[in-house]
């Protein structure tokens, strides 16, 4: 609790220097492109309609009977953006280390900083992906008093990835295969979360999965919240607390084994 107390103060002291390593982690990704931060919105949409041809017109899956194509590209897009914003942010830590090495090695850099720039920076692509799903949803459903809990979700959202991040980064310093498998892992998680069908699909056999799958409780929250005027699922606190505790012994880890990784860095 120490550690984290003590990072707590430090984040705030050093936040202006934060804000800049995000903009700065935002620029790299658009620079020198046409369309600049219209990327960030523009390939998880195309991966939205891929899904929702294939899946939702070709093979005519549907969350709920009787409902319509429309209807399964809500559902689908509400799993999607939490999850998408995950996937890049973790991808991202895996090599944040080895990408900053000279300031790591020749700095005082508080490490720990590296990671969470990628965990705030999956913030912005899920900020306008949510945009993007609350126009539609407020145009078909209407505004409900729920819609108050989306930054709490968004929250929800990023503890879990910081805690990730934080492992992920050390762990790739220390297993120079890691990131290839990461990416299997991540797509293990992506198939194995009711994102693109619904749970209802699932064997009964293999349904005690999702009780122990916090993304499956995460996308239920998005969706109860979004979709269907209702508060999340309890399973979706229980992922919250999870969420938290889980960030802060990722970012214990972090500064624990920083100084050891540095050595392979």
């Amino acid at each position: 609790m120490s550690v984290v107390l003590k990072i707590l103060f430090e984040g705030w002291r050093l936040r202006w220097a934060l804000l800049q390593l995000l903009r700065r982690s935002i620029a790299s990704r658009t620079r020198g492109s046409v369309l600049g931060l219209g990327w960030l919105l523009l390939e998880p949409l195309f991966l939205f309609a891929l899904y929702t041809w294939v899946f939702g017109h070709l093979l005519k899956v549907r969350f709920d009977a009787g409902e319509g194509l429309g209807a399964f590209a809500l559902y689908l897009w509400c799993g999607l953006v939490p999850y998408n914003s995950f996937q890049q942010a973790v991808q991202g830590s895996a090599g944040v280390l080895v990408g900053n090495r000279p300031l790591l090695l020749h700095t005082r850099f508080p490490g720990w900083m590296l990671p969470l720039v990628e965990v705030l920076g999956s913030a912005v692509n899920e900020i306008l992906g949510l945009f993007v799903l609350l126009l539609f949803v407020g145009w078909e459903q209407g505004v409900t008093p729920w819609m108050a809990l989306i930054p709490l979700l968004v929250l929800v959202r990023l503890l879990i990835t910081g805690g990730v991040a934080w492992f992920t980064s050390i762990l790739a310093v220390f297993l120079p295969d890691f990131s290839q498998l990461l990416r299997m892992l991540l797509t293990l998680v992506f198939f194995a979360t009711p994102i693109i069908y619904p749970s209802k699909l699932i064997p009964m056999e293999w349904k005690w999965l999702l009780t122990f799958n916090p993304f499956y409780w995460l996308v239920s929250g998005y969706r109860s919240v979004m979709l269907e005027a209702a508060m999340p699922p309890p399973g979706f606190w229980w992922t919250a607390l999870g969420g938290g505790l889980g960030s802060m012994l990722g970012v214990a880890f972090f500064n624990r084994a920083l100084g050891r990784a540095k050595d392979f860095l």
